[in-house]
């Protein structure tokens, strides 16, 4: 082991493992990152929790080849720093379409409520004609 630099021989049963689940593409350098949502991170923390298994036991179940991730990902839950993603953000020009609509939705209402105020005098106005209308009967 020495000679290939490999520090204990739980790395090469943790290779073993990689093998026996994934195959030969399990001991691959995956070159892009997979993501798990958080619903999924509870699900595999609450799981291990439940059956008080071992990272490299929770790994395999869920299919996951680093058994470091549950740990990582239990470890920043406890410390409240797992939390649900928030999605993508908007653009900036999202936003300045944005407040062009929300200014104008403000103008609008605006331009609504003069109206209502003026209607609401108009018909004040026609009601109280109306009734000195009816008075000298």
């Amino acid at each position: 082991m020495k000679k290939y630099d490999i520090k204990g021989s739980a790395t090469i049963y943790q290779w073993l493992a990689q093998f026996e689940i994934f195959g030969i593409q399990g001991l691959e350098n995956c070159r892009r990152k997979t993501f798990y949502d958080y619903s999924f991170k509870i699900k595999v923390i609450k799981w291990r929790q439940k059956h008080h298994a071992s990272y490299p036991v929770t790994a395999t179940h869920f299919r996951l080849k680093q058994p470091m991730m549950v740990w990582d990902w239990e470890r920043r839950l406890i410390e409240g720093h797992l939390k649900p993603s928030k999605g993508r953000s908007l653009k900036m020009t999202d936003k300045s379409k944005q407040s062009k609509t929300l200014k104008q939705l403000q103008e609008e209402n605006e331009l609504l409520r003069i109206r209502v105020a003026y209607l609401e005098k108009l018909e004040a106005l026609a009601q109280k004609k109306s009734q000195t209308k009816k008075k000298p009967s």
